[in-house]
């Protein structure tokens, strides 16, 4: 079973801005939960060093690696600062941010023990090059854990319009990660479904 990961409660966030929202709304906060559930599953119960958060959004995951890591960081290219800040306060988490994309991460190489990038590498076109410079960022030993939503019919359902800021396929992006990373290990869910079928895919690898 997956780690159940901490999430601050509601009143912890001075503005629910997306896509934290959806964390406390009953449709769509089980989809939501899972997803980090899944990607974080590679590493339960495990000391994560320091920690790269590659589109951090509203901060909703620096609590629970605050409580994991040596040290925590967060990018995004839409640096939600009001929201993070005072979630920080709030759960007394101390985290360093920036403006950041994944093609181009502000830190120099061999910064980080651990990477996560759940549901943004599926919004780059050239995923070869995010995960080089995600590798680039890594220490030697560092391991990256990315999630992203499963591309077929079901999901763009389920998603509707958003779909249209996906521009790299489940697919396209573990065939990268392979090339980039070699040997990865791959999880979906639902599980008992084919892969293809599935709502969610995540992957670990390590630099």
């Amino acid at each position: 079973m997956p780690h159940k990961i901490y999430l601050p409660p509601k009143y912890h966030i001075p503005i629910l801005e997306d896509p934290i929202n959806y964390y406390y709304i009953p449709v769509f906060r089980s989809f939501f939960i899972k997803r980090l559930e899944l990607t974080l599953s590679f590493v339960t119960g495990q000391r994560l060093g320091k920690v790269l958060d590659i589109g951090c959004g509203t901060g909703a995951l620096f609590p629970e690696f605050f409580r994991r890591a040596d040290l925590v960081a967060g990018i995004d290219t839409f640096i939600q600062d009001y929201s993070i800040r005072g979630l920080c306060q709030m759960e007394k988490v101390t985290a360093y941010i920036a403006w950041g994309s994944v093609l181009d991460i502000p830190f120099k190489g061999q910064s980080f023990d651990t990477i996560t990038c759940i549901s943004t590498l599926e919004h780059i076109s050239d995923s070869v090059r995010a995960l080089k410079d995600i590798k680039r960022t890594l220490k030697t030993g560092g391991r990256l854990l990315a999630g992203f939503p499963t591309r077929n019919a079901i999901t763009a359902a389920l998603l509707g319009e958003s779909t249209g800021f996906h521009v790299a396929s489940h697919r396209q992006i573990l065939k990268a990660a392979e090339e980039v990373f070699g040997k990865i290990q791959i999880k979906h869910f639902p599980a008992w479904l084919p892969l293809d079928l599935s709502l969610y895919t995540a992957f670990h690898g390590r630099k």
